[in-house]
């Protein structure tokens, strides 16, 4: 009993130890190796047909592998671009609009409390009056605080925007580097037993990383088709842009279509739209449902980890790793995951070792 408490306590100390070793490297390192990393595991999945392509058509790798990082580069920033610009567009629109919204909220808030009084006999006017000042108090907080404060970060985004920039062309040059030397590299590696453990563990995390990428990627499509037809046949004004845009959303955790579809559904009201408010809130529910019924179908199941557990470590990795946590969440968390199941495989392989030899003797 006591040599498997002793046990257990060295097991969980062990895993302890890993949690704190991978948090620090996401932390501190990952941002210094991101670009080789991505560059290496572009290597590794293309390799094959990179050399497949050179020997048929005498191209260097180098060259092809530039070439598609390139393309995949500027079709990623057009894509980008477009919605940024699609949404800016959206939001000039709004702010175009917003007395017409700030009177037509107005009527709507009048008409509420004079159902109010007539149904309950509360002062109807009164509770508009407070609401309206609740409202003003928002406005004007709005217009001192988060306008400002994101005029002072625009320095900062364009910052931001210059780090993608570098990021992306590091990885480039250090791909089109490894893509010459990766036969001779993977060569070295192999003689080594620790390093060939840290690269069957590196390729387990990126084959559940590719699963998690293309689970979501089923996901945005099915939910971004889903949303773009309803609000089309709908007939909402933009409404495949707008529901694209919802799928788009759907990716953010913890915001989800409710971010789009909500206000837009309070917009509805405000219109006299009821039937359009009803459809989008209707959507909203089945983005949703549909959301919960395929993740543990294309995720759990496949990875090994609860889908809870995936949450989860979204929820903390954007605690911990601010928005990259996204990724680097779950990305930390099958990190661990694969290690323990790494660290138990070899204390039975060894056990069952010590078994064998003396079984021998």
């Amino acid at each position: 009993m006591e040599k498997k408490t002793a046990g257990n306590i060295r097991e969980y100390s062990l895993i302890g130890i890993v949690v704190i070793g991978v948090y620090i490297g996401f932390k501190y390192l990952s941002p210094l190796a991101a670009p080789f990393l991505f560059a290496f595991a572009f290597v590794a999945a293309l390799h094959p047909m990179l050399e497949r392509v050179q020997n048929k058509y005498h191209i260097k790798k180098g060259i092809l592998a530039a070439g598609i990082l390139l393309l995949f580069c500027v079709t990623v920033g057009v894509g980008v671009w477009c919605l940024i610009v699609f949404v800016i567009q959206k939001l000039g629109d709004l702010f175009g609009q917003i007395d017409l919204f700030e009177e037509k909220f107005c009527i709507f808030v009048g008409n509420c409390c004079d159902g109010i009084e007539k149904k309950f006999g509360m002062d109807g006017a009164g509770i508009e009056r407070f609401i309206m000042e609740r409202v003003n108090v928002f406005i004007e907080n709005f217009q001192v605080q988060v306008v400002p404060r994101i005029m002072d970060e625009s320095v900062g985004y364009v910052k931001n925007i210059v780090g993608i920039v570098g990021f992306l062309a590091i990885m480039i040059i250090a791909a089109v580097l490894l893509v010459k030397d990766y036969n001779e590299i993977m060569e070295r590696l192999a003689r080594r037993e620790e390093l060939r453990c840290m690269m069957g563990i590196g390729k387990k995390v990126f084959c559940h990383i590719g699963t998690f990428i293309r689970a979501q990627l089923i996901i945005l499509f099915v939910i971004s088709l889903l949303c773009a037809v309803t609000l089309f046949l709908g007939g909402f004004e933009g409404g495949i842009l707008i529901g694209l845009f919802t799928g788009f959303m759907d990716m953010l955790p913890f915001i989800g279509t409710g971010l789009v579809l909500m206000p837009l559904a309070f917009w509805q009201i405000l219109n006299g739209y009821y039937t359009k408010a009803v459809i989008c809130v209707i959507l909203y529910v089945i983005c949703a449902l549909s959301r919960e019924f395929m993740e543990p179908k294309l995720i759990g199941e496949k990875m090994g980890i609860f889908p809870v557990a995936i949450l989860f470590s979204v929820y903390a990795g954007v605690k911990l790793f601010g928005v990259f946590g996204i990724i680097k969440g779950p990305l930390a968390l099958v990190t661990v995951y694969e290690i323990y199941l790494f660290m138990k495989g070899r204390k039975g392989a060894y056990g069952s070792g010590k078994g064998t030899e003396g079984r021998g003797e």
